[in-house]
């Protein structure tokens, strides 16, 4: 389990329960870059609550490498009944799909 920064997520908002959260940018890799926990707060103005998003791998066996993290956050993608991170390394494109929300 590694644990890094990605300013660039950093205030990107997830819609979840009827609610509007924002990321903070921490990031921890989990599971040999198969997961990823991103922490979140409520952005909405309904409450003071905190949580973490899990995001669940799409495309395994291959993964974003827990040693080498960097800041390869690209962009939040939604479709009609998902949404997901989107990391791009040089040599590959990663979709996490958002798995489920832990409130802290």
């Amino acid at each position: 389990m590694n644990e890094t920064v990605w300013p660039g997520l950093g205030g990107e908002e997830l819609q979840y329960s009827e609610r509007t959260w924002a990321l903070t940018g921490t990031v921890i890799v989990e599971n040999d870059g198969r997961t990823l926990a991103v922490d979140a707060a409520v952005a909405d103005g309904s409450g003071d609550d905190s949580g973490t998003f899990y995001f669940t791998l799409q495309d395994p066996p291959q993964s974003l490498n827990p040693g080498n993290l960097g800041d390869h956050f690209d962009k939040i993608e939604r479709t009609k009944r998902n949404q997901y991170l989107v990391v791009e390394t040089a040599g590959a494109t990663y979709r996490y799909r958002l798995s489920r929300l832990e409130f802290d």
